[in-house]
Parts: C-alpha cells; sequence; structure tokens
C-alpha cells in the first residue's frame, strides 16, 4: 500500500527549507550575501572569534563551503580571518563594525519569517515543536551544539 506523500517527514523538510530560502535570499540581497552565508554570520554574532575549523564543527559543514562562505563575508566586508596567535596553522573568524551594524536588521528579518512559519501554532505548540525539532536533530548530529556551549563556558 502507498502511503500519502503527506507523511513523509522529508518532504516537509524540503518545503520548509526551500521556501524558507526564496524567502531569505530575497531579503538578504540588500546586504551582498545569500542564503549561503547567513548561517556562518549568524553563528559569529554568537562565536566572533571562532576558529574557522570550529565554525565548520559548530554548523556541521564541511570545511571547503565554510571557507567559501566565509570568503564572500569578508568581500563583503562582514567578517576577517586572522592567523590565530596559539597556532599559526589556523584562521580565527571575527565580525566587523559592519557585521554589528546589520545584526538587529538581519535577526528582525530573519524574526519576521520564523513568525510566519510559526504562526499557525499556538504558543505551547511552537515551545514543543522547537525542542522536538532540537531534539531530533541532536540525535542524529555528531556534535552536540549546546554542549560545545555548555564546555565553553566550563574552561
Amino acid at each position: 500500500m502507498k502511503r500519502c506523500p503527506d507523511y513523509y517527514l522529508g518532504r516537509w523538510f524540503s518545503i520548509l527549507h526551500r521556501l524558507s530560502m526564496r524567502h531569505i535570499t530575497a531579503d538578504l540581497k540588500q546586504f551582498g550575501i545569500g542564503s549561503g552565508q547567513i548561517m556562518f554570520l549568524l553563528e559569529l554574532y554568537y562565536s566572533d572569534g571562532v576558529r574557522q575549523e570550529d565554525l565548520s564543527t559548530l554548523l556541521n559543514i564541511d570545511r571547503a563551503n565554510t571557507t567559501r562562505a566565509v570568503t564572500k563575508l569578508e568581500e563583503e566586508g562582514y567578517a576577517v580571518r586572522k592567523l590565530d596567535e596559539e597556532d599559526g596553522r589556523a584562521y580565527r573568524i571575527y565580525l566587523t563594525p559592519k557585521a554589528q551594524a546589520v545584526k538587529g536588521e538581519l535577526f528582525a528579518l530573519l524574526g519576521d519569517w520564523e513568525d510566519k512559519l510559526m504562526a499557525a501554532l499556538t504558543t505551547a505548540e511552537q515551545e514543543v515543536f522547537i525542542e522536538l525539532l532540537k531534539k531530533v536533530g541532536q540525535s542524529v548530529c555528531e556534535h552536540d551544539r549546546c554542549a560545545l556551549c555548555d564546555l565553553e563556558k566550563l574552561s
């Protein structure tokens, strides 16, 4: 017996991702960046000065894609790459004043889109939905973002 496509989880992830990328890409044009750089910029708002290799790990993105995204952020004036003083083979990524200046506007744009996505859910449903997504994501990710944050607080 065939299953209705509505019951395939991957279908909904795909639909939501494509709609989000279309919406976000249009909004990001004014900043000179695209959907391929926004997740890196957002991570840098929380992890400014992170090693480039660790940025790849935090986002679960391969190093080549991280290099391309960081290069684009540098070209647009949102980030600078500096040699790590402790490990001369590694680079640390820092936000520029330009990136700090647009932070509020970027978060507002993304927040507006998330509000549209979540509008069909009650506040309680939204909280449960987010927690369930995190639980599923963390169960299949190699790296638990929250655990990494907790470890950083201890050092």
